[in-house]
């Protein structure tokens, strides 16, 4: 099994970078941890929030566990607990999202809450792709065909359910046999709001899906976004078909409804 990861970030034109993203690796690199974790909230507390999903993720990682998805779920409410508990310490209101791949050479195990996003892509089209946990997507899931843009205005980043959140957090998990030739991509909304997924990453297997791929690809969705993008992130693995794999190693820990912070 021969995989080829990659992450890449850009602030957008906001103030501040409140996204992180991860890639870590078990020691004998038979196993493999992607986030994606888009804060919310003022100055400092929306990326204080997704940084804390960084570390738990990584500490519990670190710890093994015998359960994909029970592991998963339990690092997302652990993060749900803690940045409820920033709350309560610092009088404010960080939160974030959270998207998690869990790899090995054989199978795949995700878990999310909010609308960072995961897609898998195999032969060319999507075969698993996560949903928002957005208002947006509820009214799109009850609208039965019919075009409710016309007769609501929602905003794509009113979520129903995050990380640090007054709302009951059930994150939604999902699993897949890996097979040669698939691809994995987790992104923030700064990066599918700009770039057409779908289009972008339909022949993935059959270019050089490296570090500087994933940087030119976040630059075009910084110029998309026209001085009004949000922070972009993105972290994918994708089938290499060699022996041996690349990556790009990033070290363990990283520098009602909730509307995402503007700041």
């Amino acid at each position: 099994m021969a995989w080829n990861f990659a992450c890449a970030q850009d602030i957008g034109d906001r103030s501040e970078q409140q996204d992180r993203v991860a890639i870590i690796h078990s020691d004998d690199n038979e196993s493999h941890i992607l986030v994606v974790a888009d804060g919310m909230g003022g100055q400092g507390d929306g990326s204080a929030a997704a940084q804390t999903v960084i570390d738990i993720t990584s500490r519990r990682f670190s710890l093994g566990f015998s359960e994909p998805k029970v592991f998963l779920q339990e690092v997302l409410l652990e993060a749900h607990d803690a940045i409820l508990a920033l709350s309560e310490r610092d009088s404010s209101t960080p939160g974030s999202t959270g998207v998690i791949l869990y790899l090995t050479d054989k199978e795949a195990h995700w878990t999310h809450v909010g609308d960072s996003r995961l897609y898998q892509f195999r032969d060319n089209v999507i075969v698993n792709k996560t949903s928002d946990h957005s208002v947006a997507q509820l009214l799109i899931e009850h609208s039965e065909g019919s075009n409710y843009d016309s007769e609501i205005e929602v905003s794509q980043d009113q979520l129903y359910m995050c990380l640090g959140g007054s709302n009951e957090v059930n994150p939604e998990s999902h699993r897949s046999v890996v097979k040669p030739g698939d691809f994995f991509l987790l992104c923030s909304d700064g990066f599918w709001n700009q770039i057409d997924v779908e289009d972008t990453f339909r022949d993935a297997h059959q270019t050089p899906m490296d570090q500087e791929k994933a940087e030119t690809l976040v630059e075009l969705a910084r110029k998309k976004g026209n001085g009004r993008g949000d922070n972009i992130s993105l972290a994918w693995a994708s089938w290499e078909g060699r022996a041996s794999h690349k990556e790009w190693r990033v070290p363990k820990r990283l520098i009602g409804l909730f509307r995402k912070s503007s700041v």
